[in-house]
């Protein structure tokens, strides 16, 4: 077997000059054979198992940083969707007057409104009592009737208005409705 001086490829014995560079070639003997045609020592797997280790701790570091908060998270939420629905008893159906500028409800329980229907929701309560449309009006004088003065600046009269921690209901027409406490400025009656 011969070998080229400059380039070290390997060419058979009939071959005399290197294809590449022509250069005259070289007779080696079968040990200098063996070692050029011996394949390497493997180095490349211990830095690959090791370039492996350092992803493998990589990738986990990451799936716990993002499970812990998303454990975190569904923590914060479950005590607040775990909890057992209240049940709270239903306001009456006409508040007492009062003396005040912004009257408030005067809800009388009794034992029988303590039932499946009363099951708190997030925004407002079931009862199985009836709702009246029809009622003396807020106010302390027979007849006055409470205006409800809007943050934007406009006004509602209504038949009846009170206060829960929903916000402000009124009756006007025989219509019940909500409107949020932040939308109102103050009740007052004429």
């Amino acid at each position: 077997m011969k070998r080229c001086p400059q380039c070290l490829f390997l060419y058979p014995d009939s071959d005399e000059h290197c294809d590449f560079d022509k250069t005259p070639l070289e007779v080696i003997d079968d040990s200098a054979l063996e070692a050029a045609t011996r394949p390497t020592k493997r180095r490349s797997l211990p830095i690959a198992a090791a370039i492996g280790l350092l992803l493998g701790l990589l990738a986990f570091g990451i799936y716990f940083a993002v499970s812990y908060k998303t454990r975190k998270a569904a923590a914060a939420t479950e005590p607040a969707t775990q909890s057992a629905p209240e049940v709270l008893p239903s306001p009456a159906t006409t508040p007492s007057p009062s003396p005040e500028s912004s009257p408030s409800p005067s809800p009388s329980p009794s034992p029988s409104t303590k039932s499946a229907a009363n099951v708190a929701t997030a925004h407002s309560r079931a009862s199985v009592d009836p709702v009246s449309t029809s009622g003396p009006g807020m106010g302390t004088r027979q007849g006055a009737k409470p205006v409800i003065v809007l943050v934007s600046g406009g006004k509602i009269e209504a038949d009846e208005a009170w206060r829960t921690k929903d916000g402000v209901w009124y009756r006007r027409n025989g219509m019940v409705t909500l409107l949020k406490g932040a939308q109102v400025k103050a009740i007052i009656t004429r």
